[in-house]
């Protein structure tokens, strides 16, 4: 073999490379295992994009399973380091303190079974549009099915905001819920949301003063919702943010993975 019209072994002596390594290169076939190998890197991929990039290796391997492909979760990590792709996820964002206004009231679902009983709760969030600029998501949390009924993001944080969001939550669904759960902020203590719960026979419920954990299903909604969505993401306006918020809940509510 001639390249340029020098020897092949000039060529290799001058590059330093034993003719033996040049005709194992030349000769090479990949071995079974590292083309599947490569079909699997380019499935977890896909997975991967089509999950806002926030899939770690347990729930990549959860998606895989459900496509049939059973491998080990050590396997799934070692082919995500190999494509060097890994889960998004950031800090969780700290919320700032609600203000209250009232002595405490009770948490009516603390001792209820749980099992038996429709149970909805309710919160507001910070979403920052772009560097000191906020805007307010307020949601509504179905106990039973693990989803957001409703969610409405505005400028401000009034009680107009989340009577709006329970009003939505109310003309989506035929079953009302016996209880809702909410913290003691203003909003959820005020005359027109008590009375709009009170007209549709519904308890309400509230968290212990300085303790969100009382309201821990939703609080992990939202924590979700910045550490997978919001940090990933630059907003080009209030618009954009409304509608690519809207499109992620779409996806945690009918797509997501949950163990």
């Amino acid at each position: 073999m001639r390249a340029k019209g020098h020897r092949l072994n000039i060529i290799l002596k001058a590059i330093g490379l034993p003719r033996r390594t040049y005709y194992h290169w030349r000769n090479y076939q990949p071995s079974k295992r590292e083309i599947e190998n490569q079909s699997l890197i380019q499935n977890i991929k896909q997975i991967w994009r089509d999950n806002f990039k926030v899939y770690g290796y347990p729930r990549i391997n959860l998606a895989l399973r459900q496509q049939g492909i059973m491998i080990s979760n050590g396997r799934v990590y070692r082919l995500m380091r190999q494509a060097h792709i890994h889960s998004l996820m950031t800090r969780r964002f700290r919320k700032p303190s609600t203000h209250v206004d009232y002595a405490q009231r009770p948490n009516l679902i603390k001792n209820i079974n749980h099992k038996t009983c429709i149970i909805w709760r309710a919160d507001i969030t910070y979403l920052e549009l772009r560097s000191g600029i906020w805007v307010y998501l307020s949601s509504i949390y179905d106990e039973q099915t693990k989803h957001i009924i409703s969610a409405i993001i505005d400028r401000n944080m009034t009680s107009e905001l989340v009577v709006r969001t329970l009003r939505d939550a109310l003309n989506k669904t035929h079953q009302h819920p016996q209880y809702l759960h909410s913290d003691m902020g203003s909003q959820y203590t005020s005359f027109s949301f008590e009375k709009l719960l009170a007209d549709n026979h519904i308890k309400h419920s509230y968290s212990k003063q300085g303790y969100p954990y009382d309201n821990s299903p939703i609080e992990a909604f939202h924590s979700l919702l910045k550490r997978e969505f919001v940090y990933q993401t630059h907003f080009t306006s209030y618009e954009d943010l409304v509608l690519r918020t809207e499109k992620y809940i779409q996806w945690y509510n009918n797509q997501r993975l949950h163990f």
